[in-house]
């Protein structure tokens, strides 16, 4: 059975907690969350077209979000800045853009310029913004789970009202940082949001060629925390359950184990060809993209119509198309500057 019929069978492991979310709107704060989506999945192709290029402006690895954006947007409608924290592994290109990090400084980072969000120091795995709350992409799978804890003890410690969103792919659960984190944080009742953006497959292994328990969110039975899947696929049910999960974290009741189950269109990284997926369960998944769900959500809702949707798309284009050209003119860090911003406090010995 392919990942797509298993996600589609699969019922919740537990009911999450009731939203009070049913407000009405005029429909800007949904074709925003749309045009949102469409930026990011751009911003993704547009990644890719770069990263082919002869004479490769983007180098090392390259983790692109396309099919996951209702996660990252989903959040975003629901995290307050000043206040929450956010965490992630290497897919972080998405995320980073729906906390308002502008396309020219993605770009601009991916390109190894000094006026990406890292200095052109990172690269794709480590877009961050302290100042949005975002504390970035962490290329050691599962490596920064405990760090979520410890920002979400934090908050807890100085009595703040934020909650922490910790990100992670399907094939970070089996690292053993996961478990430790998860008792410490049942244990604490940190208000951290434990999520998993569980797209089928470990890099190119299956989830039930890796994981004894098919159903991950199983994973959060063994803490004492709820646990239960999402459709993550739905913008607006990412917005409703985590957000139900939210507001128990804080009111001091604790952390959540959230499975977001959704579909990644294009491979583990950019040497991936994805031999490992079928033609049929490719189709099946293009039924359920994320962007194309919400405006046929919306145009029935009467919130949008075919000429916003043109204007949307011819938006998102030119900002994506500004953006690369503007990073293409920046310039790349000084030599000289090449041992800056590797601590964050100074260290003894600078080498020259």
């Amino acid at each position: 059975m392919s990942v797509v019929d298993e996600v589609a069978k699969r019922p919740a492991t537990r009911k999450p907690p009731e939203s009070n979310s049913a407000a009405k709107s005029d429909g800007s704060a949904e074709r925003a969350r749309l045009r949102l989506m469409m930026l990011i999945r751009r911003f993704e192709e547009r990644t890719v077209q770069e990263y082919q290029k002869a004479g490769q402006k983007i180098g090392g690895f390259c983790h692109v979000y396309s099919g996951q954006e209702a996660i990252a947007v989903g959040i975003s409608a629901i995290f307050q800045k000043g206040k929450d924290q956010l965490i992630n592994g290497y897919r972080c290109h998405g995320h980073s853009l729906a906390l308002g990090m502008p396309a020219r400084d993605c770009f601009a980072e991916l390109f190894g310029k000094a006026t990406g969000c890292s200095k052109g120091k990172g690269g794709s795995m480590h877009f961050f913004d302290a100042e949005a709350g975002n504390n970035g992409g962490h290329g050691i799978v599962g490596g920064h789970i405990p760090v979520g804890l410890g920002l979400a003890f934090a908050q807890k410690y100085k009595n703040t009202g934020g909650v922490t969103f910790c990100l992670f792919g399907d094939g970070a659960i089996n690292q053993g940082t996961h478990n430790e984190a998860l008792n410490m944080a049942s244990l604490m009742k940190a208000p951290v949001i434990w999520i998993v953006e569980n797209n089928g497959v470990a890099m190119g292994t299956q989830v039930e060629r890796s994981s004894a328990e098919k159903d991950l969110a199983e994973r959060g039975s063994g803490y004492a925390m709820p646990h239960y899947h999402v459709d993550g696929n739905d913008v607006d049910t990412v917005i409703e359950k985590f957000g139900a999960a939210v507001e128990r974290a804080r009111k001091g009741e604790g952390p959540s184990y959230i499975v977001a189950d959704t579909y990644r269109f294009r491979g583990h990284s950019m040497s991936d060809a994805m031999k490992y997926r079928t033609k049929d369960e490719m189709e099946k998944a293009k039924l359920r993209d994320p962007i194309t769900l919400y405006e046929v959500r919306l145009r029935e809702q009467g919130l949008l119509t075919q000429e916003q949707i043109d204007q949307l798309q011819e938006e998102v284009s030119k900002e994506v198309a500004d953006a690369v050209a503007q990073a293409d003119n920046d310039p790349h860090p000084q030599l000289e500057d090449r041992f800056d911003d590797i601590l964050a406090e100074k260290y003894p010995y600078q080498p020259k």
